[in-house]
């Protein structure tokens, strides 16, 4: 803003061009000659005849007797126990299944022009390659047991009393808020555990932040300059420090106080180096909020933390995450410190561990608590610097002897994530060919509607509802696609400037989580690929449907061509799921750096010598809205004395009437040990908000519909 004046953003250009040219590009083929969309030349005069023993000859005999084998076998999954031999019997069926497809599919290439049959031989190559990662990634099902850790750690608290190791407890920080930090350092002082030294690892070489860590007394330590980022700092603190184990919390995160009692004990085993938890969140992902969906949708990160961490910790192939993990010192200082090469350094150390031998574990309880990114752009940039990260592991053999050194399960979730970071560009794929298909009139798949019933639908049944039953409804196929939709053109681009350029700085070294804005904002700029997709669909069936509708004459230029239903259906499915991305990138306003809470507590407000009972609703680091028993007449702003029953709380607060029964409270400057003890309550794991989510199939599916049909970002009015 200057002079007044405000300019218009880039991406509001770019959109304006585009839907200009898409407008003119309308009224060019409406008056014209429109003989080059002929798409006959692009389908085949006849199609293949399958044997006689697979041929689909009949609706009912032939092509829903499989459908309906499909939809039972989904359906006793509701009461299948979960036991080793049921996730044989699924993953089995899921394989008969996908064989059953694939072998179909692989008859179904429309080779009528070389145009035609790339985009077909494309596709069906993209369709091999998801079927290769879902396997990669689901057969080790059959070891699935996400409480097995938790029962180790039982058995293993008595090895931590009686050892007590020394623990360092490291905050690391670069330019996150000050508050973010002190939430840190208090809880990080709440951890139960008596043999262990606290310390804020300053990157960002603030007075203020040393300041902080005096007044709250835990150790500051800081480097003269920034050089290889957070693995520089975490080294510079491994020369620094000296206790046997090191506890790292990002400054966004928060332990339970149990934390150091409940994964100490697996250091027991010498060859133990690194102990990783799950990285919990207590706010919903900024696509659950911005599509009202954040009470009952889970983080689309849990796929990787409560299945993905688990099956691989019976491989001794988990990742570190960063934050929220123990590592033994010796073992760091083994490899060398943490690996600096690369973007990140906590998956490529967690490699580097295994490279040489050590063992790395998961323990799977949510163990602390941390912070999303708010908005689109913030979430896009921590994901495509996490994809750098790992696209980096593989240009570093020298230091990362993956192939050499890992065994072959090992090996396999490496080859797994190496196929996974090509995900925007099959994304891409999956969007782009099947509009190139009714743009131009010609089929993908080369097989009469039938078959695809009888060879198709039940695979992608049992597709969409087994795989979630096999990760236990930690992952949906539809949402994945959504997600997907939304990285796959900022993805694309980055994974490009990654390939010439593997460690060249393209975005942010740290994800921002203290964003506001007061109004409802859609980033052009970054989802202009959805809205140009959305409106090619939408000028194709204007086209080639509305147009010739209205002219009676549906028949006169549009080829009929075998498949055609088929195209049609998967795009109005495209659609669909582009559609509730872009309605994903309406950021909505976010006023307060603080969340409020549901939670409900009794305690007295003490006002002028008088004592009023209540309840306490909307908790949050910030304040309270207060309830009172008896209506009280004749409020004034005020200040008071809070005091809470349990926890036995009491805090300073500044009130101000709403109505006869309702107060709002902001709390006052109160001692560090009340406000860990308030945060202990807000950020506990008792509370069912915090808890991870989890939806059968079918709900995912229709909160996604809903999304369409109730469409939030836009209907919502904020004042």
């Amino acid at each position: 803003m200057s002079g007044g004046t405000r300019r218009v953003s880039p991406g509001a250009w770019a959109f304006l061009v585009v839907a200009t040219a898409l407008l003119l590009g309308a009224l060019v083929l409406a008056t014209s000659d429109i003989g080059w969309l002929d798409g006959a030349q692009f389908n085949p005069l006849s199609l293949r005849v399958l044997p006689r023993q697979f041929q689909i000859g009949d609706l009912w005999r032939n092509a829903l007797p499989p459908v309906v084998l499909a939809g039972m076998a989904t359906a006793a999954t509701l009461w299948l126990p979960r036991r080793r031999w049921s996730y044989a019997v699924v993953e089995l069926v899921l394989v008969a299944f996908a064989l059953r497809y694939f072998l179909w599919r692989a008859t179904t290439l429309n080779t009528a022009h070389p145009v035609s049959f790339t985009c077909s031989v494309l596709l069906f190559g993209t369709e091999l390659l998801y079927l290769l990662t879902t396997g990669l990634q689901l057969l080790p099902a059959l070891r699935f047991d996400p409480g097995m850790r938790s029962r180790q750690a039982d058995q293993l608290e008595p090895w931590v009393q009686h050892n007590a190791p020394t623990v360092d407890v490291w905050i690391p920080t670069y330019n996150e808020p000050k508050r973010l930090v002190r939430r840190a350092i208090l809880t990080c002082r709440n951890l139960r555990y008596p043999h262990r030294t606290i310390t804020v690892l300053d990157d960002g070489h603030r007075p203020e932040v040393a300041a902080l860590a005096a007044e709250l007394g835990v150790n500051y330590l800081s480097r003269d300059d920034n050089v290889h980022h957070k693995a520089g700092n975490l080294n510079h603190a491994l020369a620094h420090t000296s206790a046997e184990f090191i506890a790292v919390f990002d400054c966004d995160f928060m332990p339970f106080a149990g934390f150091l009692e409940r994964t100490l004990g697996f250091f027991a085993d010498p060859k133990m180096a690194l102990v990783q938890t799950p990285q919990h969140y207590f706010q919903a992902e900024f696509h659950s909020r911005n599509l009202g969906l954040e009470v009952v949708m889970p983080s689309d990160l849990d796929y990787f933390f409560r299945y993905l961490q688990v099956i691989r910790d019976r491989s001794n192939a988990v990742i570190c995450c960063g934050t929220s993990y123990v590592v033994r010192r010796s073992a760091l200082e083994s490899i060398g410190g943490y690996v600096s090469s690369c973007l990140i350094e906590d998956h490529q150390t967690s490699t580097k561990l295994l490279t040489r031998g050590w063992t790395v574990r998961y323990l799977n309880e949510v163990l602390s608590m941390g912070e999303v990114p708010r908005s689109f752009a913030d979430f896009l940039d921590q994901r495509l610097r996490w994809m750098q990260g790992n696209i980096q592991i593989f240009f570093r053999p020298r230091e990362l002897p993956i192939w050499s050194r890992l065994n072959p399960e090992q090996i396999s979730f490496y080859v797994n994530l190496a196929v996974s970071l090509l995900t925007p560009l099959w994304r891409l794929i999956y969007l782009v060919l099947p509009l190139l298909s009714l743009v131009f009139g010609f089929t993908l798949i080369a097989a009469p509607p039938m078959e695809y019933v009888a060879y198709g639908v039940p695979f992608v049944l049992v597709l969409h509802s087994l795989t979630s039953w096999l990760c236990n409804y930690h992952q949906f196929q539809f949402w994945n696609e959504v997600y997907e939709s939304l990285l796959c053109v900022p993805g694309l681009r980055r994974l490009l400037q990654i390939l010439r350029h593997p460690f060249w700085i393209y975005g942010g070294i740290v994800t921002s989580k203290s964003t506001t804005t007061t109004r409802q904002r859609l980033n052009l700029a970054l989802s202009w690929p959805l809205l140009l997709m959305l409106a090619v669909f939408g000028l194709a069936i204007l086209m080639r449907y509305v147009l010739p509708l209205l002219a009676s004459d549906l028949g006169n230029w549009r080829p009929t061509y075998e498949g055609e239903t088929l195209m049609v259906t998967w795009n109005l499915y495209n659609a669909g799921v582009l559609a509730i991305a872009l309605l994903a990138c309406v950021d909505q306003p976010i006023r307060s750096t603080t969340d409020r809470f549901p939670i409900q507590r009794i305690g007295s407000l003490s006002v002028a010598g008088q004592k009023w009972w209540g309840t306490t609703a909307d908790l949050s680091e910030e304040g309270s809205t207060f309830t009172l028993q008896q209506p009280r007449s004749g409020l004034r702003p005020t200040t008071g004395q809070l005091e809470l029953v349990e926890p036995p709380l009491s805090i300073r607060v500044q009130v101000e009437p709403a109505s006869p029964t309702r107060l709002a409270l902001r709390f006052q400057e109160c001692s560090a040990d009340t406000e860990a003890a308030l945060l202990g309550l807000i950020y506990s794991s008792e509370h069912w908000f915090h808890q991870p989510r989890r939806l059968s199939t079918t709900d995912a599916l229709l909160h996604g519909l809903g999304s369409l049909w109730r469409p939030d970002p836009i209907l919502r009015r904020f004042d």
